[in-house]
């Protein structure tokens, strides 16, 4: 069976927000449940934990009281939530502007939390523990009562950032009671002031487990369950790439409607950002199709998509084992056309997978991780 893991990285914008929150996250996350509902799709919402424990130490209650309404009803409605932790907010400064923007003062050195040095004289793997634990514990006081067979079992890291350190983090998380990461994105590669990630050496495997005593690079039968994240690497996108970026320069301007920012990140980098025209849009792009690395998040090409993950599926699955693929999403960066894109892209994977596909949500995979292992013993 191919089970499809489709996932949004609930938070806002990590360097600062143009509009108040609840437009940025709350109300273009009701946007994408509502068309998940349209198509009997479940979505699981990686939440972003550390934001809200910091604006409640700084006395902003509205907005976590307002991201916990919606987590509920997420759970009502057949849903999922499971834990996404950026670590840099634990001292981030939060200031509002008269015309409802919110910016954010970062410690881009917290970024990570494999670079955390605990003042207490503790051990990362102990400042780990506590962090996740802390998670867990927040997410299923909070929505027990809306499910009362609700676990966070799950965890993706701020920024895919399971580097460095690697084994302390994959040991706390084990110890925390989490049986699945989907913090992997195979082949990716990616070095600012803020963050680095290298994940060239991990395994090409569409599913295996994680042994924090032997690392990144080596598949293991015990651990904790990784769930990568879509991406062709070595090559492999290069050509959906290459149609993609004739799709896209065939189009003409004027049929382009314009996307409104609703944020910004952090700032990656000392060097000043170079303003953005088409020649340099172009040239990053053929930069990616040489690569020919891809990472599968919605978007507005369906086509691009189906391509994508097609290619995947049917590298990594075979016949008689079980197929988990996570694809994610940001809601505070989706627009109606990537909506429209993602209930396309899923009804013609549908179409082209039948009876061999489900979508469900990550705790739907741990119950049924539960279950292959009680009958293998």
């Amino acid at each position: 069976m191919i089970y499809i893991l489709y996932s949004n990285d609930y938070e806002v914008f990590l360097g600062g927000n143009y509009l108040p929150e609840r437009d940025v996250l709350i109300s273009t996350t009701e946007n994408l449940l509502t068309s998940c509902d349209e198509i009997n799709v479940p979505m699981t919402l990686f939440c972003d934990v550390t934001c809200l424990w910091r604006y409640r130490e700084l006395g902003f209650e509205e907005f976590p009281d307002a991201v916990e309404q919606q987590l509920a009803q997420t759970i009502k409605r057949g849903h999922d939530v499971q834990a996404h932790i950026h670590p840099h907010w634990q001292g981030t400064e939060v200031s509002h502007g008269n015309d409802g923007s919110t910016s954010y003062r970062v410690d881009p050195a917290k970024f990570l939390i494999g670079n955390w040095s605990p003042t207490d004289g503790s051990s990362l793997l102990d400042f780990c523990v506590e962090v996740f634990s802390r998670a867990k514990r927040h997410l299923e006081e909070l929505l027990t009562p809306f499910n009362p067979n609700y676990e966070c079992i799950a965890y993706r890291a701020g920024g895919y950032g399971v580097q460095p350190n690697s084994r302390d983090i994959y040991g706390a998380l084990q110890e925390s009671g989490y049986k699945i990461d989907s913090s992997i994105v195979p082949g990716m590669t990616y070095e600012t002031d803020v963050n680095r990630i290298d994940f060239n050496n991990t395994p090409s495997l569409g599913n295996y487990s994680i042994d924090p005593n032997k690392g990144l690079g080596e598949a293991s039968d015990e651990g904790v369950f990784e769930i990568p994240v879509l991406a062709l690497r070595n090559g492999e996108a290069r050509w959906p790439l290459i149609k993609a970026f004739i799709r896209k320069v065939t189009k003409t301007l004027s049929s382009q409607e314009k996307h409104r920012h609703l944020g910004y990140p952090i700032q990656m980098s000392k060097e000043p950002a170079k303003k953005s025209t088409f020649t340099r849009q172009i040239i990053a792009e053929l930069k990616v199709i040489r690569d020919g690395w891809y990472m599968l998040e919605l978007g507005e090409d369906a086509d691009l998509m189906v391509d994508t993950a097609t290619r995947y599926i049917d590298q990594y699955h075979e016949d008689d084992t079980d197929l988990y693929v996570s694809i994610s999403c940001h809601s505070k960066s989706m627009n109606p056309r990537s909506i429209s894109a993602f209930k396309n892209f899923h009804r013609r994977l549908e179409s082209h997978y039948g009876s061999n596909m489900r979508a469900i949500t990550f705790q739907q995979a741990g119950q049924l991780l539960d279950q292959e292992l009680k009958e293998t013993k």
